[in-house]
C-alpha cells in the first residue's frame, strides 16, 4: 500500500505532522489489506489557525473513501479524518460481505 502525504499552504514544512500522518495511515493497512493507496492532504490556514485534512483511500482500483475534517490542532484533524475513513471502509466491507451472501443464497435457491 502506498501512502501519499501532501502539505498545502504551509511556509514551513512540518515534518513531525507528516510523519504522524504516515503512521496513522499505516494503521489502515493493518485493518484493511485490500486498500491499495491512501492519500492525505493537509491544508493549513494561517489566518484562521485551522487545519483541514482530506483522506482518500483507493480500494482495488476504485475510489472507496473520502473523508474531510476541520480542526485547530494538526494531530486531531488527522485522527478524526482517519477514524471517519476507517468507519467508511468498515461499512463498505460489511456491505460487500452481505452482497456476496445474498448472491450465494440466490444461486443456491435456483439449484
Amino acid at each position: 500500500m502506498s501512502i501519499e502525504v501532501t502539505m498545502r499552504h504551509s511556509d514551513v514544512r512540518i515534518e513531525s505532522l507528516k510523519e504522524y500522518a504516515e503512521k496513522r495511515m499505516a494503521r489502515l493497512k493493518e485493518k484493511f489489506p485490500k486498500v491499495t493507496k491512501v492519500s492525505i492532504v493537509i491544508d493549513v490556514d494561517s489566518k484562521k489557525h485551522m487545519y483541514t485534512a482530506e483522506v482518500v483511500a483507493n480500494r482495488l482500483g476504485e475510489t472507496a473513501v473520502g473523508a474531510k475534517e476541520f480542526s485547530e490542532s494538526g494531530k486531531s484533524v488527522i485522527d478524526t479524518a482517519a477514524a471517519r475513513a476507517e468507519r467508511q471502509l468498515l461499512r463498505m466491507r460489511v456491505c460487500a460481505r452481505k452482497c456476496t451472501v445474498r448472491k450465494q443464497r440466490a444461486a443456491s435457491a435456483k439449484n
